[in-house]
């Protein structure tokens, strides 16, 4: 099952309520399209990981479509990366801050 569209707000606490008041209907996905997030943080990675951890109870991984660059780093630092397959998509220029 595939994401009717991207998630476009940052993945960060500020905006952590508007993507937990959705969460019943993402945690449905098995495929996050996060080519228009531009900001991860912390509480956003934990997001991720709680629903990477909501679809493994199914076996079912999350795959994560064209990440923001800094995801990857981010997670190795907390030691999750290993929740979430590398793909070879990342989104290096489009997604960075100018």
């Amino acid at each position: 099952m595939k994401l009717s569209q991207p998630l476009t707000l940052p993945l960060t606490k500020a905006q952590l309520p508007t993507y937990w008041a959705q969460r019943a209907e993402l945690f449905s996905q098995n495929k996050a399209d996060l080519s228009a997030v531009r900001e991860i943080d912390s509480i956003g990675l934990a997001f991720l990981v709680q629903w990477s951890q909501s679809l493994a109870a199914d076996a079912r991984p999350l795959t994560l479509s064209t990440p923001p660059a800094s995801f990857y780093p981010l997670a190795d630092l907390y030691g999750v990366g290993e929740f979430f397959a590398p793909t070879d998509n990342l989104v290096e220029s489009q997604n960075e801050p100018e």
